[in-house]
């Protein structure tokens, strides 16, 4: 009869590979087990990030109103798809940036050309104000009036015509850079507006009001 062997009478090499485990094999399952937890932590990164991704594409911006008071100074802010119309405070500031916008002329070009930019903003390129501003530009070029001559606009009233349609008076001040005496005349124009939340940051950044001119006339004061 074959005698059972036991840890008193070991199998030489049951011995051997029982000393094996009891050595490595702690270890190896050790290891085994990190390597599963590894594995876990990589699998649920790679799900949040597919999640990060995909809620960064559809993540669209949220733009506001500031609404300012005469001198434009921030009274509230609302978000613009939830606003209702302009307020009294908020046309009168935008239209007064606009006319002057526009009707400015400065001897720095770089100046010059942000509040191009800044007006520019205010106008409905599918209005017929569109055209008639860059035809208005054409005939008086303020990069070429700036080389003889500078203009400084001051909006003396912006009142309500209609709902969308107001009346903007203004004194400018002509100066010859030739060193003579400024000439100052009062100007009047109507300008008819509609409202568009802003939908993108460029625009946001641009037009926060939302304010869009779709027509406009100006013309001296007699």
């Amino acid at each position: 009869m074959t005698a059972l062997h036991t840890r008193d009478d070991p199998n030489p090499y049951l011995a051997a590979r029982r000393e094996w485990d009891e050595r490595h094999g702690g270890q190896i399952a050790q290891t085994r087990h990190w390597r599963w937890a590894a594995f876990i932590a990589l699998t649920a990164a790679a799900v949040s990030s597919a999640g990060l991704v995909a809620t960064l594409s559809e993540r669209r911006i949220v733009p506001y109103v500031v609404k300012v008071d005469k001198l434009g100074s921030a009274l509230a802010v609302d978000r613009a798809e939830e606003a209702a119309q302009p307020d009294r405070v908020m046309v009168v500031a935008g239209l007064a940036r606009f006319i002057a916008d526009m009707r400015s002329v400065y001897v720095d070009a770089a100046a010059e050309r942000a509040i191009l930019k800044e007006g520019y903003a205010m106008i409905n390129r599918r209005s017929d104000a569109y055209a008639a501003m860059n035809a208005h530009m054409r005939a008086h070029d303020p990069f070429k009036r700036a080389k003889s001559e500078t203009v400084t606009v001051e909006v003396h009233s912006v009142l309500p015509v209609s709902p969308q349609t107001w009346r903007v008076e203004w004194r400018e001040e002509t100066r010859k850079r030739d060193g003579s005496e400024p000439v100052a005349v009062e100007m009047q124009g109507t300008i008819t507006l509609a409202f568009a939340a802003p939908a993108d940051e460029a625009t946001l950044r641009l037009n926060p009001s939302g304010l869009y001119v779709n027509a406009f006339n100006w013309a001296e004061r007699l």
